[in-house]
């Protein structure tokens, strides 16, 4: 078994994992059928580009271990950056995995140590919905498992990444979080991610035990304390507002900060030169850019 599949089955495969195939409905639009139990061979298909396998997120039993977050516009980096953050700022959890989509926006997958109930897992996604993603009208985003999609036949079932597109023919991939505003104009590559690069990805990921998800959601669904004035807070320095009030970036630099070093570049390794040689680039990000260009280089030292 693949080092990306046994990554894959740590974080987000349930016991007796199942899966369910994509079709397209009479409109056109995704559709899917249950097709039993995924196994390691079927995965394999799909890294390979030759099946569609989409997770059947909840056990017959009614318990889950993974959730997602779905946002369907692109140019929503910005908040799909914030809610990285949040979580592991303001919740304490482990960073979640951010991939694209091969289509179209992000998605944040979040693991479980353990399966919790599937109505305590909605309850957390509806309550980081409403803390974190207020801006975001609800059709641009959505949650798996989900409590009520009225127009989506599996509101449990994602497609699992990495995976070519059945549309766009582009693949979903999971990404370093740092060079996430690079698919603002494109959430998709053209050609199979590195599969060894996207299992050292989620190796380094955690699980959120169960302590830490029944902490998170207390603190999610606690009602936001006020004073008689009416004031959610004491007020604070001029500083600390404008800073509060200013979007959450990852590392040291705006979510969007290198958008426009992105843009010109099709391949990896000359826009991570682009970025470490941009003096208006944050000094994280170049140096993360020089980091990720070693390999490239090293053979020649």
């Amino acid at each position: 078994m693949s080092k990306l599949i046994t990554e894959l089955q740590r974080l987000y495969f349930l016991d007796d994992q199942q899966w369910h195939s994509q079709h397209a409905d009479a409109s056109g639009n995704p559709a899917y059928s249950a097709a039993g139990a995924l196994t390691p061979e079927i995965v394999a298909a799909s890294l390979a580009g030759e099946k569609t396998v989409a997770l059947q997120l909840v056990s017959p039993d009614g318990m889950a271990r993974a959730m997602v977050v779905v946002f369907d516009k692109p140019d929503d980096w910005g908040e799909v950056a914030n809610l990285y953050q949040a979580v592991q700022d303001e919740l304490d959890l482990p960073a979640p995995a951010i991939a694209v989509s091969g289509r179209k926006g992000f998605r944040l997958w979040f693991s479980l140590a353990e399966p919790v109930a599937v109505a305590e897992v909605q309850s957390f996604l509806d309550a980081l919905g409403r803390k974190y993603l207020a801006d975001i009208p609800q059709n641009h985003r959505q949650f798996r498992p989900a409590a009520d999609l009225p127009n989506d036949t599996a509101p449990a079932v994602i497609n699992l990444a990495p995976a070519r597109h059945t549309v766009t023919g582009k693949w979903s991939a999971f990404i370093d979080p740092s060079l996430g505003g690079m698919f603002i104009e494109e959430p998709g590559l053209e050609m199979a991610p590195n599969m060894d690069r996207q299992a050292s990805i989620l190796a380094g990921l955690a699980s959120i035990n169960v302590a830490d998800f029944q902490r998170a959601l207390g603190i999610l669904l606690a009602p936001v304390e006020s004073d008689a004035a009416g004031k959610s807070s004491p007020e604070r320095p001029a500083s600390q507002q404008d800073e509060a009030a200013s979007p959450r970036s990852l590392d040291a630099g705006h979510p969007n900060s290198l958008r426009h070093v992105g843009n010109h570049y099709s391949d990896p390794q000359s826009f991570l030169l682009a970025v470490m040689n941009d003096s208006s680039a944050s000094p994280r990000h170049r140096i993360e850019a020089a980091k990720a260009l070693l390999p490239f280089f090293s053979n020649n030292a």
